[in-house]
């Protein structure tokens, strides 16, 4: 695959990403359109060449990466060389499973890509600042469950009663 060459290596080339998954986050300041104006306004800020924008909508951040269409669409953008930067606005638009995470940044790292979050602060250069990515990240994939289990209480007990019948089976075993 041919890397694309950049016409100006001082100017750092940019994809926008912005995920909603829910109705709720589009009436709380979470929308598509909000997220959009947060990092487009990030990149202009700092004199940024906007290659791409991958609106993920309707698509939850715990859907593994490969089966996410946009997701898709912006690791062949990486993989062609046309990004030297992923933006977003929050760690938990970006990725609320810690396995599809560290999935992805291994792609991105053997691409010389690197990722920003607009409206928090995070060091992954530093052991202590890998750690605390995946605690965030632990935590943004519970909260995520939880959801999911408030969403839908029926599968979670069908869930709870399939792990006691392995397990029961386990201990007959």
């Amino acid at each position: 695959m041919q890397q694309e060459k950049r016409q100006n290596p001082a100017v750092l080339r940019v994809a926008l990403y912005i995920r909603v998954s829910t109705e709720e986050q589009a009436i709380n300041g979470d929308s598509l359109a909000a997220q959009e104006d947060d990092v487009r306004r990030f990149a202009q800020d700092h004199g940024m060449k906007i290659v791409g924008i991958y609106r993920d909508e309707g698509n939850s951040a715990r859907k593994p990466a490969m089966k996410r269409p946009v997701m898709l669409e912006l690791l062949e953008d990486v993989k062609a060389g046309k990004i030297d930067l992923i933006l977003f606005t929050k760690l938990d638009r970006w990725f609320r499973n810690v396995r599809e995470y560290h999935k992805i940044q291994e792609v991105l790292e053997q691409n010389n890509v690197a990722w920003q979050a607009t409206l928090e602060s995070y060091d992954t250069s530093t052991a202590d600042g890998r750690f605390k990515l995946n605690i965030l990240l632990s935590v943004a994939e519970q909260e995520a469950d939880d959801q999911q289990r408030r969403a839908d209480p029926r599968r979670h007990e069908h869930s709870k009663q399939h792990v006691r019948r392995r397990q029961v089976r386990h201990l007959a075993a």
